[in-house]
Parts: C-alpha cells; structure tokens; sequence
C-alpha cells in the first residue's frame, strides 16, 4: 500500500494575507506592554499568539494524502477523507470565489472535486499534474473539466 503527500500550493496573496495578519498582531500587542495591568498583558499576548499559531498550523500543514484508494484532506484543525472511486469529476478553478464549502486550499488556483452525488471540495496541490494521473491512474472514470 503506497501513501503519497502532496501539500497545498500556496499564492503569493496568501502569503501577504498571513505575514500582514501576523504583523498586525504583533502590532497589536505591542502597546499592551505599556499597560500596568499585568492581566491585561497576558490575556492579549495570550489570545495573538493563539491566532498567531491556528495561522501557522493551517499554512504549514495543509495537505492532502492519497493512501490506497483513499484521499485524506487536513488543514489546520479542518481534516476529512473520502474514496477516490467516487469521483465523478474534477473541474480546474482560476479565481478567489469559489463554489463549494470545503475549501481546505491555500491557492486560489487548483481543482473543484466532485464525488458521491453531490459533495465537493476545493484542493490546490503543488503539482497539479501529478497529483491528477495519480487520481487517474487509480480511478480511470474521472471526467476532467
């Protein structure tokens, strides 16, 4: 049984969007250091760090493993899985809006995936290419839009 990772490609907007978000929030908790309320320091600094971290978890760690017939999705906290015979369709997306609910992505480039009858899930693996013949290869069926 061959597990294979590929992880979440990333577009230089969600890279601004996470390092300003970051910097706002070190900002932030700057001036809190000025406050004599030793309370008021630690529930701030306490509270930007906790978001600075579920940042950082989700950008570092969003992946999708296809283990036998099986892609497994994660993103941050976010995980779910679902079997690659019930693939219908994969639909290549280009733009910030996209369609569907589950969007464990970090690219607003990559793959609407349609399976069982009416789920689907938004996906943006580093190597697209690869990531498809793999999809291809274990179910032969897919229709790609």
């Amino acid at each position: 049984m061959s597990v294979k990772v590929y992880k979440s490609a990333k577009s230089k907007w969600n890279n601004y969007f996470l390092f300003g978000t970051l910097f706002f929030l070190f900002a932030v908790n700057f001036p809190v250091f000025f406050e004599e309320d030793v309370r008021a320091i630690i529930v701030v600094t306490s509270i930007n760090f906790g978001l600075i971290g579920f940042l950082l978890w989700i950008f570092y760690n969003t992946k999708y493993t296809i283990k036998s017939s099986i892609i497994y999705w994660k993103s941050g906290l976010f995980y779910g899985e679902f079997d690659i015979k019930t693939i219908r369709k994969i639909e290549h997306h280009k733009g910030i809006i996209v369609p569907t609910i589950w969007k464990p992505a970090l690219s607003h480039i990559g793959l609407i995936i349609t399976y069982n009858k009416y789920d689907d899930i938004y996906i943006s693996p580093e190597n697209e290419e690869e990531f498809l013949k793999h999809l291809l290869g274990i179910n032969p069926n897919i229709e790609i839009i």
